[in-house]
Protein backbone atom coordinates (compact mmCIF):
# COMPACT_ATOMS: atom_id res chain seq x y z
CA UNK A 1 0.00 0.00 0.00
CA UNK A 2 2.74 2.25 0.85
CA UNK A 3 4.41 1.72 -2.60
CA UNK A 4 1.70 2.78 -4.51
CA UNK A 5 1.20 5.73 -2.40
CA UNK A 6 4.73 6.51 -3.10
CA UNK A 7 4.80 5.44 -6.64
CA UNK A 8 1.13 7.79 -7.11
CA UNK A 9 3.29 10.66 -5.66
CA UNK A 10 6.43 10.52 -8.38
CA UNK A 11 4.18 10.17 -10.96
CA UNK A 12 2.18 13.61 -9.78
CA UNK A 13 5.85 14.94 -8.93
CA UNK A 14 6.87 13.99 -12.74
CA UNK A 15 4.30 16.03 -14.07
CA UNK A 16 4.89 19.27 -16.14
CA UNK A 17 3.68 22.45 -14.74
CA UNK A 18 2.03 23.18 -18.02
CA UNK A 19 -0.31 19.53 -17.86
CA UNK A 20 -1.92 20.49 -14.70
CA UNK A 21 -5.23 22.33 -15.29
CA UNK A 22 -8.26 23.26 -14.69
CA UNK A 23 -11.46 21.99 -16.65
CA UNK A 24 -14.20 23.66 -18.20
CA UNK A 25 -15.57 26.29 -17.36
CA UNK A 26 -11.73 27.76 -16.40
CA UNK A 27 -10.35 26.62 -20.10
CA UNK A 28 -11.42 25.16 -23.51
CA UNK A 29 -10.48 22.01 -26.04
CA UNK A 30 -10.12 25.10 -28.29
CA UNK A 31 -9.55 28.94 -29.01
CA UNK A 32 -8.50 30.85 -26.40
CA UNK A 33 -8.36 30.24 -22.34
CA UNK A 34 -11.60 30.95 -21.03
CA UNK A 35 -12.12 34.86 -19.33
CA UNK A 36 -8.94 35.74 -21.32
CA UNK A 37 -9.17 39.00 -23.32
CA UNK A 38 -8.92 36.96 -26.14
CA UNK A 39 -12.03 34.78 -25.48
CA UNK A 40 -14.23 38.25 -25.05
CA UNK A 41 -13.09 39.53 -27.69
CA UNK A 42 -13.86 36.44 -29.67
CA UNK A 43 -17.52 36.36 -28.28
CA UNK A 44 -17.86 40.12 -28.61
CA UNK A 45 -19.72 39.63 -31.95
CA UNK A 46 -21.93 37.14 -30.50
CA UNK A 47 -25.51 38.96 -32.01
CA UNK A 48 -28.46 39.45 -28.87
CA UNK A 49 -31.67 38.00 -27.94
CA UNK A 50 -32.42 34.16 -27.40
CA UNK A 51 -31.67 31.35 -29.14
CA UNK A 52 -33.11 29.80 -32.01
CA UNK A 53 -33.28 25.66 -31.21
CA UNK A 54 -34.67 22.40 -32.88
CA UNK A 55 -36.40 20.61 -29.97
CA UNK A 56 -39.23 17.64 -30.41
CA UNK A 57 -39.33 18.05 -34.18
CA UNK A 58 -39.95 22.03 -34.02
CA UNK A 59 -38.28 24.95 -34.04
CA UNK A 60 -38.22 27.06 -30.95
CA UNK A 61 -39.83 29.66 -31.33
CA UNK A 62 -40.94 30.28 -34.59
CA UNK A 63 -39.71 33.43 -35.59
CA UNK A 64 -36.30 33.91 -37.21
CA UNK A 65 -33.70 33.90 -34.33
CA UNK A 66 -29.63 33.69 -34.33
CA UNK A 67 -28.70 30.25 -33.37
CA UNK A 68 -25.04 29.41 -31.82
CA UNK A 69 -24.06 29.86 -28.35
CA UNK A 70 -25.96 32.42 -26.26
CA UNK A 71 -24.36 35.93 -25.75
CA UNK A 72 -22.55 36.13 -22.56
CA UNK A 73 -24.20 37.55 -19.42
CA UNK A 74 -21.53 40.53 -19.24
CA UNK A 75 -22.19 41.40 -23.15
CA UNK A 76 -25.99 41.45 -22.14
CA UNK A 77 -25.85 44.07 -19.81
CA UNK A 78 -23.53 46.06 -21.92
CA UNK A 79 -26.45 45.68 -24.94
CA UNK A 80 -29.15 46.66 -22.60
CA UNK A 81 -27.25 49.59 -21.08
CA UNK A 82 -26.44 51.22 -24.29
CA UNK A 83 -28.96 50.09 -26.51
CA UNK A 84 -30.04 51.05 -29.18
CA UNK A 85 -26.42 51.74 -29.92
CA UNK A 86 -25.05 50.45 -32.24
CA UNK A 87 -27.57 49.03 -33.93
CA UNK A 88 -29.13 52.01 -34.86
CA UNK A 89 -26.25 53.84 -35.87
CA UNK A 90 -26.51 51.23 -38.79
CA UNK A 91 -29.76 52.07 -39.65
CA UNK A 92 -29.30 55.62 -39.58
CA UNK A 93 -26.34 55.23 -42.65
CA UNK A 94 -28.66 53.13 -44.69
CA UNK A 95 -31.67 56.05 -44.23
CA UNK A 96 -28.94 58.82 -44.70
CA UNK A 97 -27.52 56.73 -47.99
CA UNK A 98 -31.39 57.16 -49.57
CA UNK A 99 -31.14 60.82 -48.58
CA UNK A 100 -27.92 61.43 -50.38
CA UNK A 101 -28.78 59.35 -53.28
CA UNK A 102 -32.42 60.99 -53.33
CA UNK A 103 -30.46 64.67 -52.91
CA UNK A 104 -27.84 64.06 -55.46
CA UNK A 105 -30.19 63.08 -58.11
CA UNK A 106 -31.95 66.25 -57.02
CA UNK A 107 -29.17 68.47 -57.71
CA UNK A 108 -27.99 66.76 -60.94
CA UNK A 109 -31.71 67.03 -62.79
CA UNK A 110 -31.10 71.02 -61.30
CA UNK A 111 -28.68 71.58 -62.91
CA UNK A 112 -29.24 69.82 -66.46
CA UNK A 113 -29.76 71.89 -69.40
CA UNK A 114 -32.43 70.89 -70.94
CA UNK A 115 -33.43 70.51 -75.10
CA UNK A 116 -35.88 73.89 -74.22
CA UNK A 117 -33.15 75.84 -72.97
CA UNK A 118 -31.69 75.46 -76.87
CA UNK A 119 -31.91 77.38 -79.57
CA UNK A 120 -32.88 74.54 -82.28
CA UNK A 121 -31.28 76.27 -85.04
CA UNK A 122 -27.69 77.40 -83.32
CA UNK A 123 -27.84 75.28 -80.84
CA UNK A 124 -26.78 78.04 -78.12
CA UNK A 125 -28.77 78.72 -75.12
CA UNK A 126 -31.62 80.52 -75.47
CA UNK A 127 -32.35 83.59 -72.48
CA UNK A 128 -34.04 80.61 -70.29
CA UNK A 129 -31.49 78.65 -70.62
CA UNK A 130 -29.02 81.39 -70.16
CA UNK A 131 -30.75 82.03 -66.92
CA UNK A 132 -30.64 78.71 -65.94
CA UNK A 133 -26.85 78.37 -66.59
CA UNK A 134 -26.35 81.89 -64.58
CA UNK A 135 -28.45 80.54 -61.39
CA UNK A 136 -26.64 76.90 -60.98
CA UNK A 137 -23.38 79.25 -61.03
CA UNK A 138 -24.77 81.09 -58.49
CA UNK A 139 -27.53 79.28 -55.82
CA UNK A 140 -26.47 75.94 -56.36
CA UNK A 141 -23.80 74.04 -54.06
CA UNK A 142 -19.98 74.06 -54.51
CA UNK A 143 -20.10 69.96 -54.54
CA UNK A 144 -23.15 69.67 -57.14
CA UNK A 145 -22.29 72.63 -59.51
CA UNK A 146 -21.85 69.94 -62.66
CA UNK A 147 -23.06 71.43 -66.10
CA UNK A 148 -25.29 68.54 -67.23
CA UNK A 149 -26.75 68.66 -70.77
CA UNK A 150 -29.71 66.69 -72.40
CA UNK A 151 -28.34 64.22 -74.79
CA UNK A 152 -30.55 64.02 -78.22
CA UNK A 153 -29.73 61.27 -80.90
CA UNK A 154 -27.86 63.69 -82.84
CA UNK A 155 -24.11 63.80 -81.81
CA UNK A 156 -22.75 66.73 -83.67
CA UNK A 157 -25.83 68.75 -81.80
CA UNK A 158 -24.73 66.95 -78.97
CA UNK A 159 -20.89 68.17 -79.35
CA UNK A 160 -22.08 71.92 -80.52
CA UNK A 161 -24.34 72.59 -76.87
CA UNK A 162 -21.64 71.30 -74.92
CA UNK A 163 -19.25 73.76 -76.54
CA UNK A 164 -21.77 76.63 -76.25
CA UNK A 165 -22.46 75.52 -72.82
CA UNK A 166 -19.08 75.57 -71.62
CA UNK A 167 -18.17 78.72 -73.65
CA UNK A 168 -21.01 80.57 -71.49
CA UNK A 169 -20.29 79.21 -68.10
CA UNK A 170 -16.60 80.46 -68.92
CA UNK A 171 -17.45 83.54 -69.80
CA UNK A 172 -19.40 83.87 -66.34
CA UNK A 173 -17.22 82.35 -64.05
CA UNK A 174 -14.21 82.21 -65.47
CA UNK A 175 -12.44 79.68 -67.59
CA UNK A 176 -11.11 77.45 -64.35
CA UNK A 177 -13.89 78.10 -62.39
CA UNK A 178 -16.49 75.59 -64.09
CA UNK A 179 -15.45 71.69 -64.57
CA UNK A 180 -16.13 70.68 -67.59
CA UNK A 181 -19.61 69.76 -69.02
CA UNK A 182 -21.37 66.38 -69.14
CA UNK A 183 -23.68 64.93 -71.09
CA UNK A 184 -26.83 63.20 -69.61
CA UNK A 185 -29.21 60.20 -70.91
CA UNK A 186 -32.64 61.90 -69.76
CA UNK A 187 -35.72 63.39 -70.20
CA UNK A 188 -36.85 67.17 -70.40
CA UNK A 189 -38.42 67.82 -66.49
CA UNK A 190 -41.41 69.73 -66.99
CA UNK A 191 -42.86 71.67 -70.00
CA UNK A 192 -41.90 74.74 -71.93
CA UNK A 193 -43.93 77.81 -71.02
CA UNK A 194 -45.29 78.23 -74.00
CA UNK A 195 -47.21 75.16 -73.63
CA UNK A 196 -47.90 76.05 -69.95
CA UNK A 197 -49.58 79.27 -71.43
CA UNK A 198 -51.40 77.55 -73.80
CA UNK A 199 -53.21 74.65 -71.56
CA UNK A 200 -54.19 77.44 -69.36
CA UNK A 201 -55.52 79.49 -71.92
CA UNK A 202 -57.63 76.38 -73.25
CA UNK A 203 -58.86 75.65 -69.70
CA UNK A 204 -59.85 79.37 -69.44
CA UNK A 205 -61.74 79.23 -72.83
CA UNK A 206 -63.32 76.49 -71.86
CA UNK A 207 -64.54 77.07 -68.62
CA UNK A 208 -68.52 76.98 -68.12
CA UNK A 209 -70.32 79.21 -66.42
CA UNK A 210 -71.97 77.91 -62.98
CA UNK A 211 -75.34 76.24 -63.48
CA UNK A 212 -76.98 77.17 -59.76
CA UNK A 213 -78.51 80.33 -59.57
CA UNK A 214 -78.39 82.63 -56.98
CA UNK A 215 -80.34 85.25 -55.80
CA UNK A 216 -79.65 87.52 -52.84
CA UNK A 217 -81.68 88.10 -50.33
CA UNK A 218 -81.61 92.25 -51.23
CA UNK A 219 -82.97 91.27 -54.55
CA UNK A 220 -86.28 89.56 -52.84
CA UNK A 221 -87.01 92.47 -50.11
CA UNK A 222 -86.84 94.30 -53.44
Amino acid sequence: MVRKKLAALAAVACLSAGSIQAGWPFSADEGPRRGTDEWYALRASDPIGERQVYKYGKVWPMRPRPTGPKQLWIHKYHAQKYWPLPYVCDDRVAVRGVWKAQIDNGWQMATTLYDYHFNPDTNTLNTSGEHHLQWILQSAPAESRQLYVQSVNDATVNQSRVAAVQLAAANLAGPDAVSPVALRMTHAAGRPAEEVSWIFEQQQSLRVPPKIEYTSPASKAD
